[in-house]
């Protein structure tokens, strides 16, 4: 595996001079002072071709300190590592024009989990030509590169060395625990209260339900390292301090759906050592549809609408959790609100949606004032609060299908992968990819966070790492992997 791509000598100092005043001058003309960072961000290509390691290290850093510059600059760029990421893009085509034989690379798309992304990935280029508003739609194709680029397709090489792929997993989870650590302190000092839970998260998490639902999502991950360190060794101690960490802030982001994923992500472990997960998955599957069915025949759905007076927003735990176990919750009846103009929607748009980035601008339309709350004037433009029907919605029925067929893609292979193995280390990062999808599953299902770079980044890390392992367990079968 070659990771230095190229040994480059240092420009010249009169060729990088003007370079950088080229770029002031057009920063002034044009009055965009982003223009100043160019030959800086040239620089830093020209160093990162020099070792691809860097900047995915730095990335990996960055995941949880990432920030939109939106209120401070005007431009809704995460940073930093967004433009990391849309640096390794750009990397990306050079390297593998030079490289692809020692690396193997094309030899890895061949893989069934990376086929159903890539029919995902066109079948999304299909719905931005048929888009009601293909400008916008491209907009999100184009970012959907830059997310495949830097945390599938880069891993996809660099993780087939085993070290780098657990010091990747080790700088997330280093980085999230000191950020976690500094949020229930900041969180501390306003006495845990349910309602002061969103301050304590700025600027690195948008609300409560992103922060619980990246840690939750790592908890596995961090889990892993038990199994990767000596009992009692002062690793495998700091490992656990760092379970701890994350579980207290799983708890205190009061996100149902983080606490639901880390349950699920357990439940998930014990159907894979029982080679149950699949039919698991089918099950699971099977009653969604058949409540979907039974719902809207004779518009059975109307009868559950929820009573306009009674879905407020609660300022305590408790009288939240019992709001949700009763159904008065402000959140839950918003939900159903959103997922019943979605159902709504897919009925005049089957085949492509209304396509991506386009559900806000049209939903309205289709809303039933019967279940209409408190927030469904939505200020914050969010989207559908179910990642089935996000893709249903914005790119038709074969979107869909081909996320529930990649999911349960996921656990065939990787339940079967695992079984197949014997080397420990390689058990034991195939299990904690498997599980941490599971809590994916689980916090996507009440959200669209894989197309959030915190917790969609994770999700394709862990399919690169089953990948890997799946193609070396297959061509080394007798050796085991290291």
């Amino acid at each position: 595996m070659i990771l230095k791509f190229a040994q480059h000598k240092s420009s010249p100092f009169l060729i990088g001079a003007m370079l950088f005043l080229g770029c002031l001058i057009l920063a002034f003309i044009s009055q965009n002072l982003l223009l100043m960072a160019m030959p800086f961000g040239l620089l830093a290509i020209v160093f990162f071709l020099t070792d691809l390691r860097i900047p995915f290290y730095l990335l990996m850093f960055s995941l949880p300190l990432s920030f939109n510059l939106m209120g401070m600059i005007g431009v809704g760029l995460d940073f930093p590592d967004e433009p990391l990421m849309l640096t390794m893009t750009a990397i990306f085509p050079f390297f593998i024009l030079t490289q692809n034989r020692s690396t193997g690379f094309i030899d890895t798309l061949k893989h069934p989990l990376i086929l159903l992304i890539l029919f995902s990935f066109v079948w999304t280029i299909i719905s931005v030509v048929f888009s009601l508003d293909p400008i916008f739609s491209t907009k999100f194709l184009v970012k959907k590169i830059w997310y495949l680029v830097p945390f599938l397709f880069f891993p996809l090489l660099l993780f087939q060395d085993r070290a780098l792929m657990i010091r990747a997993w080790k700088l997330i989870l280093i980085c999230l625990c000191i950020l976690t650590l500094i949020i229930l302190y900041r969180f501390s000092k306003v006495g845990f209260r349910f309602e002061e839970v969103h301050d304590p998260l700025q600027p690195f998490f948008m609300n409560h339900v992103m922060y619980g639902g990246m840690v939750s999502i790592c908890v596995p991950l961090a889990m892993a390292g038990l199994w990767l360190n000596k009992r009692f060794s002062i690793n495998w101690w700091m490992v656990l301090a760092a379970i701890s960490i994350l579980l207290l802030g799983v708890y205190f982001s009061y996100s149902r759906a983080a606490w639901a994923g880390v349950i699920f992500a357990a439940i998930a472990l014990v159907l894979i050592r029982f080679k149950l997960m699949p039919w698991a998955m089918l099950g699971f599957y099977a009653v969604v549809l058949s409540a979907v069915l039974w719902l809207s025949n004779h518009n059975q759905y109307l009868n559950y609408k929820p009573n306009f007076e009674k879905t407020v927003m609660h300022e305590s735990l408790e009288d939240h959790i019992m709001a949700t176990i009763q159904g008065t919750d402000i959140s839950s009846a918003e939900r159903y609100y959103r997922w019943i103009a979605a159902l709504r929607m897919s009925e005049d748009h089957p085949l492509t949606g209304v396509g991506p980035n386009n559900f806000y601008d049209q939903y309205k339309a289709y809303t039933i004032t019967s279940f209409k709350t408190w927030v469904s004037r939505n200020p914050e433009r969010s989207t559908t609060h179910n990642y089935f029907l996000f893709m249903l919605v914005e790119q038709g029925y074969p979107a869909m299908i081909l996320y529930a067929a990649l999911i349960f893609a996921i656990f065939f292979y990787g339940q079967r992968l695992y079984h197949r193995l014997e080397h420990r280390t390689a058990k034991v990062i195939v299990m904690a990819s498997l599980t941490c999808i599971a809590s994916v599953f689980v916090n996507n299902f009440f959200s669209e966070l894989l197309e959030t770079d915190k917790i969609g980044s994770i999700f394709f890390l862990c399919i690169a790492a089953l990948v890997l392992t799946d193609l070396q367990q297959k061509k080394y079968p007798s050796k085991g992997i290291a």
